[in-house]
């Protein structure tokens, strides 16, 4: 989250917008919101309904949490982008936010499409928001 908060402004010039989807309660949503400093909004799915029929829940770790993923709706409601990612791969934020600047072009999606292995910096810039923001997780 705290990259796209980064590049939160630039995405909303766009015309797009930016909502996450967490499955813990409201208020640890919103304490997790609070402590990265991201202004967009939060979705709580406590009853895992949404991340379950999308096929993103992964029940075996901490009781059915949702698998990293980062989705492009357009304005008709058709998925535009997708990536269904793992803890140890993850599309590029600047793929995505590429791809919603680029008017959500089906041409620049076949380009780009796969997961990205992340790169030493995007190691040192995860330490760098660690050391910033905490690591420990907001209590309820």
């Amino acid at each position: 989250m705290a990259e796209y908060r980064d590049r939160y402004d630039e995405i909303r010039r766009s015309g797009a917008n930016v909502a996450a989807v967490s499955v813990d309660e409201p208020t640890r949503s919103e304490a997790a919101r609070q402590q990265l400093h991201v202004s967009f909004p939060v979705l709580c799915d406590t009853s895992r309904k949404a991340v379950t029929e999308w096929g993103l829940l992964n029940p075996r770790e901490k009781g059915g949490i949702a698998r990293p993923s980062v989705f492009v709706i357009d304005r008709d409601m058709r998925i535009r982008f997708a990536s269904l990612d793992s803890d140890a791969a993850r599309a590029r934020t600047d793929t995505v936010v590429s791809f919603v600047l680029s008017g959500m072009s089906a041409d620049f999606a076949r380009a780009h499409r796969g997961l990205v292995i992340p790169r030493l910096g995007d190691w040192f810039r995860a330490v760098r928001n660690t050391l910033r923001f905490g690591i420990r997780s907001p209590k309820t």
